[in-house]
């Protein structure tokens, strides 16, 4: 039994790599917002931001719903932002970011990373506890 206990403890650590994080941020972001001079819908296409002097981007990915993409920098600087959409249309603009803004996070905290796999490692070892006092008693009135 103790050696069952053993191994469901150490394989509960393996749990850890399948639990996904996050955090919800409160902050300020540069909020970017597209639209066409005649009528026409700019969501859902394509655009790619690029740091100060920096040759990969910084963020890719697709305007939302209502024609915007955001992002937080990291540095000060000119940033460069494509966006283009499928048939061609498209626009590059730079950008001064004079102030990087600050992050106010909320993190998960450790002792809720910790709650799940500890909540499930005591219901395992009660459900076998349960059983072994089940079966001690049957035994006990043999």
């Amino acid at each position: 039994m103790r050696i069952f206990v053993l191994v469901l403890c150490l394989g509960a650590s393996s749990l850890f790599a399948h639990n996904l994080e996050h955090t919800v941020s409160h902050e300020e972001a540069i909020v970017v917002s597209y639209r066409f001079a005649s009528e026409g819908d700019f969501s859902f296409q394509s655009y790619e931001i690029y740091a100060p002097h920096a040759k990969l981007p910084f963020q890719v990915g697709r305007t939302n719903a209502n024609a915007e993409l955001l992002f937080i920098p990291n540095v000060q600087g000119k940033w460069k932002i494509k966006a283009f959409s499928e048939d061609g249309h498209g626009k590059i603009i730079e950008l001064d970011v004079a102030d990087v803004l600050q992050k106010k996070s909320q993190e998960n905290s450790f002792f809720l990373s910790l709650l799940k796999p500890l909540f499930g490692v005591l219901t395992i070892v009660a459900l076998f506890g349960l059983i072994y006092f089940n079966k001690r008693k049957k035994i006990e009135k043999s």
